[in-house]
């Protein structure tokens, strides 16, 4: 009998733990995107990110029949997956991973404000990926919780869930890396202060470093 897509996850995960592939098919097309762009914000690799995400409804499908929608949603529950999975390969590396900087600024990238001048548009672009640089380079500890709060907007309980910690743990690391991206920031506008009067009264007259409207520091 084909499975309809107006099933619950639950109902789709029963499904599955009784060897339905369809059942997987749907729950894949569901939240692949989900589990994909926090995998990519966490490592800033696609390929890291694509072998996550693989991982992720792999373990689903091996391990279906250990949720349990009494505690958490299946979303939470692919997030707390995805984050241990992404946990490991940092384990292993040990080492800062190298960004490709065209693919970090890629479809989950902040929209900015409409601007006709192509140098300001420029400027926001560049200030965009030195932003997510930023978030990259925080500790994994850190960085985790800017990404699950700040750029999935996940609420303090939904993390500290995905994280296994208290509430009060991710309110203080928050608070911590958000600090350390403040001080990032005015790095770059002070860098691009700079830039600004080198240029002054050349093809540099009249541009700004600025900060997306969107994921502020």
């Amino acid at each position: 009998m084909s499975v309809t897509t107006e099933l619950t996850d639950p109902e789709l995960l029963d499904r599955m733990a009784g060897g339905d592939r369809e059942a997987l098919a749907i729950i894949f097309r569901r939240h692949h995107a989900t589990v994909y762009r926090f995998s990519r914000q966490m490592l800033g690799s696609i390929e890291a990110a694509e072998d996550v995400t693989q991982d992720v409804f792999v373990a689903l499908a091996k391990g279906a029949s250990r949720f349990d929608p009494a505690v958490a949603s299946l979303t939470t529950y692919l997030y707390g997956i995805a984050r241990n999975l992404v946990l490991q390969r940092y384990k292993r590396s040990r080492a800062l991973i190298e960004v490709n900087i065209d693919s970090a600024a890629g479809q989950d990238e902040a929209p900015f404000a409409i601007a006709s001048d192509p140098a300001e548009t420029i400027a926001r672009a560049q200030a965009s990926r030195e932003l997510r640089q930023a978030i990259l380079r925080l500790p994994v500890h850190y960085r985790e919780v800017v990404v699950l709060c700040e750029l999935n907007g996940l609420s303090y309980d939904d993390a500290a869930a995905i994280i296994r910690c208290p509430v009060g743990t991710v309110r203080s690391r928050l608070s911590r890396a958000r600090q350390m991206l403040v001080e990032r920031c005015k790095a770059l506008l002070e860098r691009g202060q700079r830039t600004e009067s080198s240029g002054q009264g050349t093809e540099g007259r009249g541009k700004r470093w600025l900060i997306p409207t969107k994921n502020n520091c």
